[in-house]
């Protein structure tokens, strides 16, 4: 039986667990997480749940600390697994909803982007432990994927997808288009290149527009983008979720599709953030080879990068160098510098992780004087 390792079981990791031991799949699963005990209760659940469907999943519990990247890669070696998923961060974006309106506008104003460190230290670790274990899983990484895989796929530690970001708006815009037109769902296809940044506009405060996409309309065979206005779609599709934090199902179920659809070889066309590591979402063509890229003919790869390149720009990221350098655009720096205290133009991928404990305390010395 072939084994997937699933690190971390907050809330996309959680719902993946509740979503697969319902399902019907072959596959062991090894669950990881710093913490030992919470990973435990929350398979409890998952399997306690699935038995009210006839169903015994096959859980191992692990304890993973992804700041140790020598042990995790031993554990990797050990198990084998055909598959990694990070479901792992350090800081979780939406923790700064809790602070007074005023100042959460303007932190938000200066994009999840601006939390680069945060984001990117574990899921990097995790690809540093792969490699170094000998191993070649496919790895998806569902960690703000259209910033944190390129910048791992400049230092050849790309994964093979993202999670999230295109793949929460695509699905939102054939449910849109069904809606609207009355035509199925199943009749309804989609070319989308977007970033993280066209997924956040709608959502969060202080995000601004004008960020580039292409978006290519086909209904029952034929293209039909020229009927609609696909700024208003992109708007209101991802207006179609609750405010809260409830797409991470759709998150989970994401990742699970795109995982059997790699496991099980069955070639699959879809939407991914940061696939073999290029910035922002592409169409994608999924089977047992990974991750190929997928678009049509009105669009060139090179202007789908630019495109999402130019929207990272709007997400707090100036550029991301060929030696994985981050570069901070100046309105996220000088924001999270008035408001933080954090002050950093730029950062290269071995500086992640001691910045990332920076960011996390400089957060907490601000959430202590508000929040009780």
């Amino acid at each position: 039986m072939e084994k997937v390792l699933l690190i971390g079981t907050g809330n996309v990791g959680s719902h993946i667990l509740e979503f697969i031991a319902r399902d019907e799949n072959k596959l062991e699963w090894v669950i990881g997480d710093i913490d030992e005990n919470r990973a435990r209760l929350k398979c409890n659940n998952a399997s306690i749940g699935a038995a009210h469907h006839g169903k015994d999943p096959v859980f191992h519990i692990k304890k993973v600390d992804l700041l140790n990247i020598d042990k995790t890669a031993d554990l990797i070696q050990k198990e084998k697994p055909i598959a990694v998923i990070n479901c792992s961060v350090l800081h979780t974006w939406h923790l700064i909803r809790q602070l007074p309106n005023q100042i959460y506008e303007k932190i938000s104003s200066a994009g999840l982007g601006a939390w680069l460190p945060c984001q990117l230290t574990l899921g990097m670790n995790l690809a540093r432990a792969i490699q170094e274990s000998g191993e070649r899983p496919y790895y998806i990484n569902t960690s703000l994927s259209c910033l944190t895989n390129p910048v791992m796929g400049k230092i050849g530690l790309a994964p093979t997808i993202g999670i999230g970001n295109v793949d929460l708006i695509a699905p939102a815009i054939v449910t849109y288009l069904s809606q609207k037109t009355g035509v199925h769902r199943s009749k309804i296809d989609i070319y989308l290149v977007c970033h993280h940044q066209h997924w956040v506009y709608p959502r969060e405060a202080g995000y601004q527009p004008g960020a580039p996409y292409f978006l290519k309309i086909i209904i029952n065979g034929e293209v039909v983008t020229d009927q609609f206005d696909t700024d208003e779609i992109m708007y209101d599709a991802v207006k179609m979720y609750p405010g809260d934090i409830s797409f991470t199902t759709v998150s989970a179920s994401s990742t699970i599709k795109n995982l059997k659809a790699m496991v099980n070889g069955k070639r699959t066309a879809t939407h991914s953030p940061g696939p073999i590591g290029l910035p922002g979402g592409y169409p994608v063509i999924l089977d047992e080879k990974g991750a190929s890229i997928n678009l049509p003919d009105e669009i060139l790869l090179e202007d789908a990068i630019r495109m999402n390149e130019e929207s990272g720009k709007l997400d707090s990221i100036e550029e991301i160098k060929d030696d994985g350098t981050v570069v901070f655009a100046d309105y996220a720096y000088e924001i999270m510098k008035d408001t933080l205290g954090f002050d950093c133009r730029s950062f290269k991928p071995h500086d992640s992780e001691n910045l990332a404990f920076e960011q996390i305390a400089r957060f907490k010395e601000l959430s202590n004087k508000y929040i009780q």
